[in-house]
């Protein structure tokens, strides 16, 4: 892939913005559509995105570790849209979109948490990608994801899967789940300590000590709206992703979970 280590002026994080939890060994990334600066129409970081309706090839890292995702082929590009509320979010169309950053050394951690603010539009596939660290976390050691839905088609779910040398999955499902919906969702796992926690609009909804194996996440990139960049597509809009190889205080998990609200139009 092209796009990545550009040397290219990066946008600041605001204050307040979840990019401030970030501490100088933490790996990780945090995508943020609402900040314009941050989003260009091509892989190379020369044409700006304007307006509503326009393709999105390259969107900045914000975290400050430069972890950009791309999406070279012009025709699996999101699309910058702003909703009612003038919320700005990344369109997936459920059948090519998709972006990918470049690998990211996880291995000094068994620990991450996921935090997506998203709106899923449709259950029918049955399951749709919304990030997973590497190409497949159900045969890659060191891998976890949040999916949206999860399992068979039409059941409306949100999932968090995870996996050290063991996989295992953690989904809610239930009406209040029903495409179309907005939430702010939360995958928490921890492979030594046996931890998968799914939250759903700061809310625990799911949670479990399956054993998961052992070893640390792998050096891996991270898919954000499809799985490999190849399958599952993500049907619905993501108004921001966080990634930390940590487990957060619950102060500060519920910090970003809020701050993914407002970004969202969810309330918590």
């Amino acid at each position: 892939m092209l796009g990545f280590g550009l040397g290219l002026t990066r946008p600041l994080a605001a204050a307040g913005s979840p990019a401030n939890l970030f501490r100088p060994a933490d790996r990780g990334l945090l995508l943020d559509p609402a900040t314009a600066s941050s989003l260009f129409q091509d892989v190379a970081g020369t044409i700006p995105v304007t307006g509503a309706g326009q393709s999105v090839g390259l969107v900045h890292d914000l975290s400050n570790r430069g972890m950009d995702a791309v999406q070279a082929t012009a025709a699996s590009r999101p699309l910058l849209q702003i909703d009612g509320g003038g919320r700005r979010y990344l369109a997936f169309d459920g059948t090519d979109d998709g972006l990918a950053t470049a690998s990211i050394d996880f291995s000094a951690s068994d620990k991450m948490t996921l935090i997506a603010g998203v709106r899923k539009i449709s259950d029918a596939a049955g399951a749709g990608i919304l990030a997973e660290i590497s190409a497949n976390v159900g045969t890659t050691n060191g891998a976890c994801g949040l999916s949206a839905p999860l399992n068979s088609s039409g059941v409306a779910t949100f999932g968090f899967l995870s996996r050290g040398t063991l996989f295992g999955t953690w989904s809610v499902s239930g009406a209040a789940y029903l495409a179309p919906v907005s939430a702010v969702v939360t995958g928490i796992g921890h492979i030594g300590g046996d931890v998968q926690t799914l939250r759903v609009n700061g809310v625990q909804v799911a949670t479990a000590a399956t054993d998961q194996g052992s070893g640390s996440f792998g050096n891996h990139p991270v898919f954000i709206g499809r799985r490999g960049g190849t399958s599952l597509p993500f049907n619905g809009w993501i108004y921001g992703l966080f990634l930390i190889n940590r487990l957060l205080s619950a102060s500060d998990t519920g910090m970003v979970e809020r701050w993914m609200a407002a970004r969202s139009g969810v309330v918590i």
